[in-house]
C-alpha cells in the first residue's frame, strides 16, 4: 500500500463531495495544485480515471463512482478506529458484553442498543439472552460486563452492585378453550394448581427450585418464550407471561387474561442491571443503562394511561 494512500483517498473524497478541486483545496487547507497532484497519483496507482475533467467541473467516472463507496467505508472504519483508541486511552468502555435475562423485552433492548451505537459507533456491543440463573455467574467471571436480571426473586452476593432498569407488565393467560378461560366466573388462586403451568427455565434444576411464580407440580418446562407462546395458544396449559411475550396474542384473541380473584390487576415484573463492584459501568455502559431506563419509562407511561390509578 502506498504510504500516502489515506491522504490521497481523503483528497478524493473531498473533491467528490465539494464538486471541484478548488473546493477540496479550501476544505483541506491546501493548494489546488496539491489536490490535483494527489488525485493524479491515486489514478496512476490504481490505473483508472476517477474524474472526467473535460467539463467546467470534474465529474466522477463510472470507476470513480464505484470506488467512492469503498473510500467512504475506509474512512468510516478509520474514524471508528480513532474513536476506539481515544476511548481506550481515556478509560472508556470499548468492549461491552451483556448477559440479558431471556424474559427482558427485546424491543426495549434493541431501541436502547441502537441509540447507543448511533452515539458511540466505536463500542463493540455483544448481547446474549439467557436464563436468569446463569447471569450472575457471567458477571462474576467477567464474561459479561453488565447483566440485566429479574429482581423478583432477589439477588444474593456482596460482589455486585446494581440499579433498577425497568418494569414489565405480567399477565396470567391461557387459550380461549382452556378450562380456566371458560370458567365463567372469577376463580380462586388455588384453581391454578389444578391445571398444567407452562414455565420457561434453563433446566430442571432451575424450574424445580423455589419460585413463587411456579404454582403447581404439573409443570411443562420449555427453554424459550417462543415455544411457550405456541403451547399456550394450542391450549397445552396456562402461564404467567410478560406483556411483550403475549401482548399481540391477547390483542388478536388467541390468548385471554384469566379472571383469578387473587390477581385483580396486572402484575409488574422488575428488572435491574448488575455489575461487579470492582468494574463499575464506564461511560458507554452507563449511557446504555440510562437509555434502557428512558425506553422503559416510555413504556411505563403508556401502560399507566391504560391502567389509571385506582381503576379496578
Amino acid at each position: 500500500m502506498h504510504p500516502n494512500l489515506v491522504d490521497q483517498l481523503r483528497t478524493f473524497l473531498a473533491v467528490a463531495e465539494t464538486g471541484t478541486f478548488s473546493g477540496a483545496a479550501e476544505r483541506l487547507g491546501r493548494a489546488v495544485s496539491a489536490v490535483s497532484y494527489a488525485i493524479g497519483n491515486l489514478e496512476e496507482a490504481y490505473g483508472v480515471k476517477l474524474f472526467d475533467r473535460s467539463g467546467y467541473k470534474p465529474q466522477l467516472t463510472a470507476e470513480g463512482e464505484a470506488l467512492l463507496s469503498d473510500a467512504e467505508i475506509v474512512f468510516r472504519r478509520l474514524d471508528r478506529l480513532n474513536a476506539r483508541v481515544a476511548a481506550m486511552t481515556e478509560g472508556e468502555d470499548v468492549d461491552l458484553p451483556l448477559a440479558v435475562d431471556a424474559g427482558f423485552s427485546p424491543a426495549l433492548l434493541a431501541k436502547a442498543a441502537a441509540a447507543l451505537l448511533a452515539e458511540s459507533p466505536h463500542v463493540n456491543l455483544r448481547i446474549r439472552m439467557m436464563h436468569e440463573a446463569r447471569i450472575m455467574d457471567e458477571v462474576l467471571t467477567g464474561r459479561a460486563r453488565i447483566g440485566i436480571v429479574s429482581l423478583e426473586a432477589g439477588l444474593s452476593g456482596k460482589e455486585v452492585d446494581g440499579r433498577d432498569i425497568a418494569t414489565h407488565e405480567m399477565h396470567t393467560v391461557a387459550a380461549p378453550g382452556h378450562p380456566l378461560a371458560r370458567a365463567g366466573a372469577p376463580f380462586p388462586l388455588s384453581a391454578l394448581d389444578d391445571h398444567r403451568q407452562i414455565v420457561v427455565a434453563g433446566g430442571e434444576a432451575a424450574a424445580n427450585g423455589f419460585d413463587y411464580r411456579v404454582h403447581t407440580t404439573d409443570v411443562l418446562i420449555v427453554d424459550n418464550a417462543a415455544l411457550k407462546l405456541e403451547l399456550l395458544k394450542a391450549g397445552a396449559g396456562w402461564a404467567f407471561a410478560l406483556d411483550h411475550e403475549v401482548g399481540a396474542a391477547l390483542k388478536e384473541g388467541s390468548l385471554l387474561s384469566l379472571d383469578c380473584t387473587a390477581i385483580r390487576h396486572p402484575g409488574l415484573h422488575r428488572f435491574g442491571a448488575i455489575w461487579r463492584v470492582t468494574t463499575p459501568p464506564g461511560r458507554a455502559a452507563g449511557r446504555l443503562l440510562d437509555l434502557l431506563s428512558q425506553e422503559a419509562g416510555k413504556a411505563e407511561a403508556a401502560r399507566a394511561s391504560r391502567w389509571p390509578e385506582g381503576a379496578s
